[in-house]
Formats: structure tokens, sequence, C-alpha cells
């Protein structure tokens, strides 16, 4: 009888240890142990966000479209047909080198099934003294259609152009202050 309660106290403990840890780490320890990348690294879908807002910054500033198109989902790969054209129109929309930005902003949310990610990258200055935003929208995971996993569009904005639009203009194709790299939504 002592036994048995010796080891319903240390089942009862362990398990209030546990709940200790996963509460005072937040959902973070539960990302990393159910967002497992193709290496078998844990990695939280936010951390892939900012990682993938990063590599998209340096496409940018090397001027590099190819690696910039090896982030787009195979879907947007087979049906934009002038992705290659956006990208070089996109690499040329900047007015001159960049000389500083902000730290990427990731977002990630959604179910293991279906992951929406993204970044942005604020206060994109060149060296003609003109300010950017660049961010871009994909799906980390999407069970329903494995194709569309990847990038599906990249904006950038010239903010400088943008603060001097009305407060109710919309985004179209029609605002010269950005352009669209893949599929706006």
């Amino acid at each position: 009888m002592v036994i048995k309660m010796k080891r319903s106290l240390f089942h009862a403990f362990v398990l209030l240890l546990i709940s200790a840890i996963l509460l005072l780490t937040g959902c973070s320890v539960l990302d990393e142990i159910f967002n497992k990348t193709t290496s078998g690294e844990s990695k939280v879908p936010s951390t892939l966000a900012k990682e993938r807002q990063t590599e998209i910054m340096e496409c940018f500033i090397n001027k590099d479209g190819e690696t910039l198109k090896s982030f787009f989902s195979e879907y947007v790969l087979e049906n934009v047909p002038d992705l290659d054209t956006q990208i070089e129109t996109a690499l040329n929309f900047l007015d001159g080198e960049i000389v500083s930005y902000d730290e990427p902003f990731p977002v990630a949310m959604g179910s293991s099934e279906r992951k929406f990610y993204g970044g942005v990258t604020e206060n994109i200055i060149t060296d003609k003294d003109t300010e950017y935003q660049i961010l871009f929208h994909g799906w980390l995971t999407n069970d329903e259609k494995p194709k569309e996993v990847g990038v599906y569009c990249i904006t950038v904005i010239i903010m400088t152009e943008a603060e001097k639009l009305p407060d109710d203009t919309t985004i179209s194709a029609g605002n010269t202050d950005r352009v669209y790299i893949g599929e706006p939504q």
C-alpha cells in the first residue's frame, strides 16, 4: 500500500513538473516538438518565416533573381508565366543600393495541415534616401494543396510614395507605388 502511494505521488509530481515546464515556456516548446524541418531539426514556424524574409532581403541586396525564384511554390512556378520578368522588375524597382533596414518581422499561423507564413522588412533605405518595405506571403504547410507550399507573393512598396496616397486607397495592380512577384491575394 505504501509503495502504491509513493508511485502515485511520484507520477503526480512528474505530471506537475511537466505541466509547470510547459506553462513557463509557453507554446514554443510544443511548436518545436510538432514542427520539424525536413532535416529533422526543430524550428518554430515564426523562425522559419523570419529566415525566409532574411533570405529574401539578401536576394534584393545581391540582385539574386535565381535564388529569389527558388523560394516560390511549385504552383506559382507553373502558373505565373512572366515570373522571371516580375522578379527582374522588382529587383530593379529599388532606386539604388540598400544601405539600411529594420530587422524582419515574421508571422505564422494556422494548423499543422495548413499553416500560413509571411514576413515584412520595413524602413529599407537606399543610397538615394528612398524608403521601401518588402513583404512576402506563403504556405509553410498545405496538406490539401501541396503544390502551393512555398512563397506565393512578394510585394515591394515605395513608402515615400505610399505616404502620399489617400488613406482609402486600396492595393491594386494600378498603384505605381508597389510591384508584385507571384500572385497577389
